[in-house]
């Protein structure tokens, strides 16, 4: 990536000892990636329709060997099929001038059609996509946009509807001060589509954004970036329309600390932030803390516009996991769950945290990854159905070595 750290594969462990803590009796194995024709190593995590079908992306495999020796990726579906069973199917398999590595999760509009984006394509600088579902099952693949690697930014790792249906997303990099932007996709007909650019961060102000952004009842849009602020310790950045098409920037908060170090802080969120009925946020941070293997935070508004930040996690290592690179989601009692990628010694865990009624948090193990047939390393975040059920990717493991959908039970 030009002048850009590569986000994945470039993760510092750190092995610190940890007691063992409470973890769930089962986890199933709904897909395992890897073989021949099929995807491999899905990077992002799911979307999850009405009916309880489960969409994402692979970033590797599909049998098109122009981007790699086993593909270009895919988009897949998992069904429900009764009995606990689950019928997989490949919707798309790309070619390299459609686009190469999707690393995203997959955004689904009212007709049922899918949208995302590939990091690379045959010149280089990554795509929106769409998959239009047809007669017979077929589903067919339209680029809405190329990005060209300057100031429309390059490297998104996905895309997000707001309540009117519009499309939004963030470029990792690229921009006016190549530190990265948000843009929203406009069309004038199906086959014509248009970027504007939001806001193009500077490195004062937040850079590298990578994770999803979400929206309030008012507009406004809130999203987190990976670096940017003094330090290089990112921040949470909020965008208000100002009139016209103009869109005005303010950093939330900015993560105190060094980039990639050990602090009181967490330090460098991958992920957006998801918000509760009071306006707070929650997110997670792929560095910091005492162990330096990331944090759970939330934000709180205050009377005055300034918003507080409280850690409600630090991650630790050994059973604990470490290095949360997905966001948490919220059940309706308040609960949050996330997936950690895990640290030297651990192949991931997905987790629970709770409040008590001294306001203090309590984290369960929900599952903690082995590494073989179960699979190893979940990127991605995670999706609840309305039982409760938890449902997410692994990049690594499974028995082709491809990674795994997996579903553990609610809790």
């Amino acid at each position: 990536m030009i002048g850009k750290r590569v986000l994945l594969g470039s993760l510092i462990f750190a092995v610190v000892a940890y007691g063992t803590l409470a973890r769930a009796a089962s986890e199933s194995v709904l897909h395992s990636f890897g073989s021949a024709g099929d995807g491999a190593y899905p990077f992002a995590g799911l979307t999850m329709d009405a009916s309880g079908n489960l969409y994402g992306t692979a970033s590797s495999g599909g049998g098109n060997n122009q981007c790699d020796q086993m593909g270009c990726g895919i988009v897949y579906r998992l069904m429900p099929a009764g009995g606990g069973n689950w019928t997989y199917g490949v919707l798309h398999s790309f070619t390299a001038n459609e686009g190469g590595n999707p690393y995203s999760t997959v955004a689904m509009d009212r007709t049922g059609a899918l949208y995302g984006t590939t990091l690379y394509y045959a010149s280089g600088c990554g795509t929106v996509f769409s998959l239009t579902p047809g007669s017979g099952g077929t589903w067919s693949e339209s680029t809405l946009h190329r990005f060209t690697c300057g100031d429309d930014g390059f490297s998104s790792y996905g895309v997000v509807f707001d309540s009117t249906g519009r499309l939004y997303g963030t470029a990792y990099a690229g921009g006016a001060d190549d530190h990265g932007l948000v843009f929203n996709l406009g069309h004038r007909s199906v086959l014509s589509w248009y970027e504007v650019v939001l806001h193009a961060f500077n490195g004062t102000d937040g850079g590298s954004p990578a994770g999803n952004l979400i929206f309030d009842a008012a507009g406004n849009i809130y999203g987190t970036t990976y670096e940017g602020a003094p330090g290089l310790t990112g921040v949470v950045f909020k965008l208000s329309p100002s009139g016209g098409a103009g869109w005005s920037e303010s950093v939330l908060y900015a993560f105190q600390g060094t980039g990639f170090s050990a602090g009181p802080d967490g330090v460098n969120p991958v992920a957006g932030v998801v918000a509760d009925g009071e306006g707070n946020l929650y997110g997670t941070c792929d560095y910091g803390g005492p162990a330096n293997l990331g944090a759970v935070f939330e934000l709180s508004p205050n009377g005055d516009g300034t918003w507080t930040e409280t850690l409600l996690h630090t991650f630790s290592g050994g059973s604990d996991g470490g290095h949360p690179y997905a966001g948490v989601i919220l059940d309706q009692q308040g609960n949050l769950f996330g997936t950690t990628q895990g640290s030297a010694g651990n192949n991931g865990t997905v987790y629970k945290l709770s409040r008590g009624s001294n306001g203090q948090w309590t984290e369960t193990i929900l599952y903690a990854f082995q590494g073989g047939a179960d699979g190893s390393t979940p990127y991605g975040g995670l999706v609840m159905d309305s039982t409760g059920n938890l449902y997410g990717t692994t990049a690594f493991g499974g028995q082709f070595g491809g990674g795994v959908v997996f579903e553990v039970p609610g809790q």
